[in-house]
């Protein structure tokens, strides 16, 4: 049996780049930098969020970025925390991110650095939590500012929600509720399909995807006995339920 993922697992390559790169865009979003990018010292980019907006003036600042990487790194690996060089035509930040790594924050235009510095250094140590693939236990939490603490469990969240569409589960929950549009269509129209499913899903108290297979069959009575038999009578109710129920059932049973 395959074990189930869980929010403090990130050894998938591609969730982990997920996590990083959203790290980077909650930044972009929360503050005024133009680009973000988590590199080696050695120049490959990890993780990046450059928007489709940016201007031609980001091409200058990233030649001279790789002109000047090794010299930053150099200096933050003896034990600079950060460095701020300006240009005529905007602003870097360098900010170590553990041994051999940097979180690098671009801006093409005039900015309010006291403000987005203390949003950076909020970003650099979620970045640098991420990368070292430290669990988000309440322990490992506590040594964190406030700030930093919630970032991480928003974070969290965020990484739960994408890993849980990428599993099976989701997957099955999203093909069992096509098919009960279907059938529900048959019978009482395309119209009608989402307020059925909408009073269901309030009286069972959950949404689709956090359906199991134990309230798929449940969901489909109700709908059977508080929506089509009173509208469309025992015959259309009767031979909806003789059909419907065990075919969702077997569906269930047999989704891989």
């Amino acid at each position: 049996m395959v074990a189930k993922k869980t929010k403090d697992d990130l050894e998938d390559v591609s969730l982990l780049k997920f996590a990083l790169v959203s790290q980077l865009k909650r930044t972009y979003k929360a503050s005024e930098v133009d680009v973000l990018l988590f590199a080696g010292a050695d120049g490959r980019i990890y993780a990046s969020y450059i928007p489709e907006s940016i201007g031609a003036k980001i091409f200058e600042l990233t030649n001279l970025i790789s002109h000047n990487l090794l010299h930053v790194s150099q200096q933050l690996a003896m034990g600079l925390r950060q460095s701020v060089i300006e240009y005529d035509f905007g602003t870097v930040i360098f900010s170590s991110v553990g041994k051999g790594a940097l979180l690098i924050s671009l801006f093409t235009g005039k900015a309010d650095l006291s403000e987005d510095m203390a949003k950076i250094e909020v970003a650099r140590q979620v970045v640098q939590h991420i990368f070292e693939q430290r669990p988000m236990t309440s322990d490992e939490l506590s040594n964190y500012s406030d700030e930093v603490a919630a970032e991480l469990r928003e974070l969290s969240k965020i990484v739960f929600n994408e890993m849980y569409t990428q599993s099976s589960e989701y997957k099955k929950n999203m093909e069992i509720l096509a098919d009960i549009k279907e059938k529900i269509t048959g019978v009482m129209g395309r119209g009608e399909v989402e307020q059925v499913l909408a009073m269901a899903f309030n009286e069972i108290a959950s949404t689709p995807k956090w359906m199991t297979e134990d309230l798929w069959p449940l969901l489909v009575e109700m709908i059977i006995r508080d929506q089509i038999r009173p509208l469309h009578g025992d015959y259309v109710a009767d031979m909806c339920e003789a059909e419907w129920i065990p075919d969702i059932k077997h569906k269930l049973e047999s989704f891989v």
